[in-house]
């Protein structure tokens, strides 16, 4: 890893994998550097079909807390386990349908 750099261990990474774990670590550099609030980041019913604020469906899903050790925790065990889901299918559809459904349980519970 150290001769090939970083860039390229993260271009290794299936693209599903990648695209979620950029999102990730970008919403919670935001968070961060105070460009937004976990305020404006949390799933709340109300706000979502009232006042139309669809990212709240897909944002919480992105924080998961401040930068810290269990941040890089949380991306070892995101990565870790939908790695091997993305990679083992010839197309990313099939891992993108698999967390669609995943995330889709929440909400309607």
């Amino acid at each position: 890893m150290a001769q090939r750099g970083l860039a390229a261990e993260f271009w290794q990474v299936p693209a599903v994998t990648r695209a979620y774990t950029a999102a990730c670590v970008l919403t919670t550099a935001a968070v961060q550097l105070e460009l937004i609030t976990p305020f404006q980041l949390y799933f709340n019913p109300d706000l979502i079909f009232r006042k139309f604020q669809v990212w709240r469906l897909v944002t919480n899903f992105l924080f998961f807390g401040p930068l810290g050790f269990s941040f890089f925790f949380n991306l070892l065990f995101l990565s870790s386990g939908s790695w091997p889901a993305s990679s083992s299918w010839a197309r990313p559809s099939p891992s993108c349908w698999c967390m669609c459904g995943a995330a889709a349980i929440p909400p309607c519970a």
